[in-house]
């Protein structure tokens, strides 16, 4: 499996997260598998993946679908908009509810 790692992004997330070679073997093929489940245009060949990487098929579907389950629960969770604003920050008294 061809993997760039040249992008100045690739590199910035590699030692971020201190990503092994195996973990990015992962990602992408998670990545290419979760793409081509819901772009009709994108093609992947899980046989193919499987087999450059020496894993089961099963075993590239399970990456993927945890790989997918964790996307979408980042996603339901990330606060939209602007933070809402201190309303009790003119209150500094301590007079709660008097």
């Amino acid at each position: 499996m061809k993997v760039n790692l040249s992008s100045k992004r690739a590199q910035k997330l590699i030692r971020e997260h201190r990503l092994t070679p195996e973990e990015i073997q992962q990602i992408v093929a998670a990545a290419r598998i979760n793409l081509a489940t819901f772009d009709p245009d994108y093609r992947a060949n899980v046989t193919q993946i499987a087999d450059e990487l020496q894993k089961s098929r099963p075993t590239i579907y399970g990456w993927a679908d945890r790989a997918l389950a964790a996307t979408i629960h980042s996603l339901r969770n990330i606060r939209t908009g602007r933070p809402p604003k201190d309303r009790d920050r003119n209150n500094l008294s301590g007079d709660i509810g008097a």
